[in-house]
């Protein structure tokens, strides 16, 4: 999929106004979230800079790959650059025949490669185990917890503490521009992804619960293509094998056995699926001040919904669902965005969304040694079909990716 920047990067750089000299480059470049740019540079030396959102640049001759945020800036001379903005970027880019300017290095603070593979490692662990457990812990939460009510103090509680962390450390609070988006896009992700979620467990297995929501990118990639983002034939494989999977397990009788509300669950999969297609359009706060910002919204829609349904607070919740949703709170939703948003700025988002691979196989796994739960041929068979349908979709993305352009 051609996507602007690559583009501009074939016929100079930016999005066609940037000017382009023997001597000198100037100019200004947004990239959406995944959007490359590229840019040969044959003499002098090139600054970039990041004016708002965190890219990953990589320099040829240069053996590190570099993650700079907002504010940060790096330098360097000939050779061909690529940038990946693993946010919605804007950077600013010059080149100066400076021959005093000093060669690229990391900050001193950076950690060194061996600490920062260990610390990728951790984050992918965090990541792939916590958001795995979380249908199981879900389900103990729910023995005690409605659905509505246990998100929004889950989220209302884990939102309000990442913002008030943030602040501390003085990151900017959020516009009012800002919050209207981060409440849009916090009611489809967590009111809407999260608590369907929630009210299907009501009636499934939490393992049954993590297939279905494993269908999340295949839906991603339908919208996308009702958008003009035209499938090639491997994505159409991809989306086929995995929505067979989804009727595998429909077929199977899992979603039905216990009521057919269950089948509510379809839909939290569509809807993170739109939330997370939306949350690239609209003028969400940077870096995880977009996060805590969506679940404090969310969490007000959630428990707002809760009034409305009538569901009721509980009384006396037992001991085992209080420490569910403290864990929920604390690991689902604070340290685990806190180590996906790690591995957003610090790897390639294809490692950092590996994860929708590997959460669904951890939640049948733990649902049935530690929830007890039966778990059917028909369930695993229909997970490696829609976990196939989604890795096959992943490889034809990254076939389809416009390969790096030297700027002419």
């Amino acid at each position: 999929m051609a996507t602007g920047a690559a583009r501009a990067a074939e016929a100079g750089f930016g999005y066609g106004r940037a000017a382009v000299g023997r001597g000198a480059l100037a100019g200004c470049i947004g990239l959406a979230r995944g959007e490359l740019w590229t840019h040969r540079a044959r003499s002098g030396d090139l600054e970039v800079r990041v004016r708002s959102g965190s890219v990953w640049l990589t320099r040829e001759g240069e053996p590190a790959d570099v993650v700079l945020d907002a504010g940060a800036s790096y330098r360097g001379g000939s050779g061909l650059w690529v940038v990946e903005a693993l946010d919605s970027a804007e950077l600013s880019v010059s080149s100066k025949a400076v021959d005093s300017m000093p060669p690229p290095a990391l900050a001193d603070s950076t950690p060194s490669i061996l600490s920062r593979r260990w610390l990728v490692l951790l984050a992918l662990l965090a990541v792939y185990l916590i958001w795995g457990s979380t249908y199981l812990a879900m389900s103990i939460a729910l023995e005690s917890f409605t659905p509505f009510v246990m998100g929004g103090i889950r989220f209302t509680i884990a939102g309000a503490v990442m913002y008030a962390a943030l602040r501390l450390r003085g990151t900017p609070a959020p516009t009012r521009k800002e919050w209207s988006a981060a409440a849009r896009t916090g009611l489809l992700l967590l009111a809407g992804g999260n608590g369907l979620v929630a009210v299907g467990q009501q009636w499934v297995s939490s393992s049954v619960a993590a297939v279905v929501v494993a269908t999340m990118p295949l839906w991603a990639a339908l919208f996308a293509s009702a958008q003009g983002q035209r499938p090639s034939r491997l994505e159409w494989i991809g989306l086929l094998v995995g929505f067979g999977g989804a009727a595998l397990l429909h077929a199977g009788g899992d979603l039905t056995a216990g009521h057919a509300g269950a089948l509510v669950i379809l839909l939290a999969p569509v809807c993170w699926a739109l939330g997370s297609m939306w949350s690239r359009r609209l003028p969400l706060p940077a870096g995880p001040m977009a996060t805590a910002a969506q679940m404090v919204s969310g969490g007000i829609a959630m428990a707002t919904l809760a009034v409305i349904r009538g569901e009721p607070l509980a009384i006396a919740p037992s001991g085992r669902s209080v420490l569910a949703l403290i864990y929920l709170a604390v690991f689902g939703s604070i340290v685990a965005f806190t180590a996906y948003g790690y591995l957003l700025r610090n790897t390639r988002p294809a490692i950092a969304t590996s994860y929708a691979y590997v959460n669904p196989l951890v939640a049948i796994i733990l649902g049935v040694v530690v929830g007890g739960e039966l778990v059917g041929a028909m369930t695993w068979s229909a997970a490696a079909v829609i976990v196939a349908g989604v890795v096959i979709l992943s490889i034809a993305k990254n076939r389809a990716a416009p390969a790096p352009a030297a700027s002419r």
